[in-house]
């Protein structure tokens, strides 16, 4: 369904700038994943490591942060999917000019973005905020949507004990080779 608006309207104008917004954002939480990505393989070198030196509360430690950190890294992944989705969506909705239909998940997905990603990254959460009050606007301008639908962001459970087995036979590995 099509709407009379021309591409110089101002929900043209509002769309760009989500969009732009977007991805700016979509850039930040790039960045943020690439050095929580970093910090994890440090604490799973330091954690083998530990191992390797016959410490196991050290690599307990190591490991407990590690899941910790993977969890927040799971969210921010899952988050920065669905925002890399929402920029499509956006995209689409400037090549095709169905707003309503289009806005309408956007809208949604933003909206729990924002919750889900304050308790990982609240300098995003506060960003998206602004994106949402921006969808709001443009939603007044051209009626009623509904909140559409969004990913599941649960974390995995049992990390710790996985990592540290997995570091334990990282360790065991690297003696053995060592060894020879």
């Amino acid at each position: 369904m099509r709407f009379p608006w021309n591409r110089e309207s101002r929900v043209w104008g509002k769309i760009e700038e989500i969009s732009i917004n977007l991805s700016v954002l979509d850039k930040r939480l790039s960045a943020r994943v690439d050095q929580m990505s970093r910090r994890c393989r440090e604490l799973f070198e330091q954690c083998v490591r530990s191992y390797q030196e016959g410490d196991p509360e050290r690599a307990s430690v190591y490991a407990s942060e590690l899941s910790q950190l993977r969890k927040s890294l799971n969210t921010a992944l899952k988050c920065q999917l669905s925002l890399e989705a929402v920029i499509y969506r956006l995209a689409t909705v400037k090549d095709l000019g169905d707003v309503r239909v289009a806005l309408q998940p956007v809208k949604g997905i933003v909206s729990r973005l924002g919750g889900e990603i304050h308790g990982v990254l609240p300098e995003v959460s506060s960003r998206v905020g602004e994106i949402q009050e921006m969808l709001n606007d443009v939603s007044l301008e051209i009626g009623t949507i509904e909140d559409g639908g969004f990913m599941s962001l649960e974390p995995a459970e049992e990390e710790a004990r996985r990592i540290l087995a997995e570091a334990a036979e990282v360790a065991s590995r690297r003696k053995s080779s060592m060894s020879q």
